[in-house]
């Protein structure tokens, strides 16, 4: 090899080592949360689901229920620890899940370009209401409850409502690719 001359890295191989790394960071940050800021979270806030977690969303008075059993301590940590937790994890599901998908929706016999298409048009709101929904619940654990607004809650609950409605739109979507999928496969065997 002569001197100055660097070896090429391999696309493959460095798609590869990303897709695993995004996928480890998603994991840890997935675990992190679950196993250890929302279950003090609920503890803190004597058993009352943070706001994430509420799939059907919440209005002004959940909203100052949860802020009051939690205190100013749990506003605290919810703002300075799960909330970080958080905004690091959208974008890891967002790029990960969508890879995922793509995958799926590859092998159901869509092609490469429309898989990875469909697959980041279907995750990536999924992930950019997440991070929208941290906004406004960041917004709200910085004010005292009973300074909450409607507006404010309506916005954070719309954003979280939105966030699992398009999460369970791709995961039916991934649902029916891998059946697809498989059907496929047992098409292609039994030719």
């Amino acid at each position: 090899m002569p001197a100055g001359h660097r070896p090429r890295m391999n696309l493959a191989l460095f798609g590869f080592g990303f897709v695993v790394a995004v996928t480890t960071a998603m994991i840890v940050l997935f675990a992190a949360m679950h196993l250890v800021t929302f279950p003090r979270l609920r503890e803190m806030a004597g058993g009352l689901s943070p706001f994430d977690l509420r799939f059907l969303g919440y209005d002004r008075g959940d909203a100052v229920a949860l802020l009051r059993a939690l205190g100013s301590e749990g506003r605290a940590e919810y703002l300075r620890v799960q909330l970080r937790l958080d905004d690091a994890f959208a974008p890891t599901y967002g790029v990960a899940l969508s890879l995922a998908l793509a995958e799926i929706l590859g092998r159901a016999g869509l092609g490469r370009r429309l898989a990875f298409l469909l697959a980041f048009a279907l995750v990536l709101p999924t992930a950019g209401f997440d991070i929208a929904e941290n906004a406004a619940i960041a917004e709200m654990l910085r004010r005292p409850p009973d300074a909450l607004d409607v507006q404010l809650v309506a916005t954070a609950s719309f954003r979280t409502t939105a966030k699992w409605g398009c999460a369970a739109l791709g995961g039916g979507i991934a649902l029916l690719g891998i059946f697809l999928a498989n059907h496929r496969r047992d098409r292609e065997f039994d030719a």
